[in-house]
């Protein structure tokens, strides 16, 4: 005969939930960016996080005092967004398999079809998982899917120009541990993870790719052998390596036999388009 919670949830025109939880008197909200709406370019920060909440507030269902949740309040969950100008995503995309530093420990697959890719490493507990996604912001903001956002905001050509060669880099954090570590805060109030100077994003681009400070020069008698087994392959490094576990001892060391087909492939794509180095985009 008691109530134990409240709960609504919505995912048009922006995703939101929040539920009054009695048994362990709290409050859980769950937003994205879209809440803002016309003022959706400039993400959630610690300049709009009072808009946020008041957008919550017009809806009528509850009255959140908003005060009391900015200065006592603890982030369990976010993403960590940036937006990058850049006209051309398949290079980014194609950039992103040969830089792997290591095939058995990061994995990628296509996001939303071909509109992006996911970065994630194998891990076994949420505080070590990373998940990154990169896509065209553009053409998931002219989906089916945000008719309704687009329709809700007085100012959606602006919002569409706006995001128009705009290349979205978007990490999951699952765990507080990952959020104060990531982040590098001390803890997990609202504003201080609004206010983290910290770049996550570029960090794990550190760890789940590498860059060599390769340069362009005529190609070997070796390079051409490389050049086989990469075009065997169909260009794709992490079947390279695959074929090379095959042929080789478990004693060797992988990082290094995979080198020279990594220094041949970025060859080859240099000779066709300027060689890009993702994290230069996100420093």
């Amino acid at each position: 005969g008691n109530i134990l919670y409240y709960k609504y949830k919505q995912d048009k025109p922006y995703n939101l939930l929040f539920m009054i939880n009695y048994e362990h008197n709290e409050l859980v909200l769950e937003f994205t960016g879209k809440i803002l709406l016309d003022k959706y370019p400039n993400l959630i920060n610690q300049n709009n996080i009072k808009d946020c909440l008041s957008q919550i507030n017009k809806l009528g269902l509850c009255y959140l005092d908003i005060d009391a949740i900015i200065h006592n309040s603890e982030v369990v969950k976010c993403d960590v967004t940036k937006d990058v100008e850049f006209d051309c995503i398949d290079r980014i995309l194609k950039n992103i398999r040969p830089n792997i530093v290591n095939h058995n420990k990061w994995k990628d697959k296509p996001y939303r079809g071909k509109e992006g890719i996911v970065l994630g490493n194998i891990a076994k507990t949420p505080k070590h998982k990373k998940r990154l996604i990169i896509y065209d912001k553009a053409k998931e903001l002219n989906s089916a899917d945000n008719k309704e956002f687009l329709l809700a905001c007085t100012n959606s050509e602006e919002i569409l120009l706006y995001f128009k060669n705009k290349i979205r880099f978007e990490l999951n954090l699952n765990t507080m541990e990952q959020i104060r570590l990531l982040l590098n805060i001390p803890n997990n109030s609202l504003m201080s993870v609004l206010n983290s100077c910290g770049n996550p994003i570029l960090s794990v681009i550190d760890e789940a790719l590498v860059y060599s400070d390769f340069q362009e020069s005529p190609m070997t008698l070796r390079d051409y052998e490389h050049s086989l087994l990469l075009k065997e392959c169909n260009y794709d490094l992490s079947a390279v390596e695959a074929k090379i576990r095959t042929l080789v001892s478990k004693n060797t060391c992988i990082k290094r036999v995979m080198q020279p087909y990594k220094e041949v492939y970025a060859q080859i794509q240099a000779s066709s388009c300027q060689r890009l180095n993702i994290r230069e985009l996100i420093a």
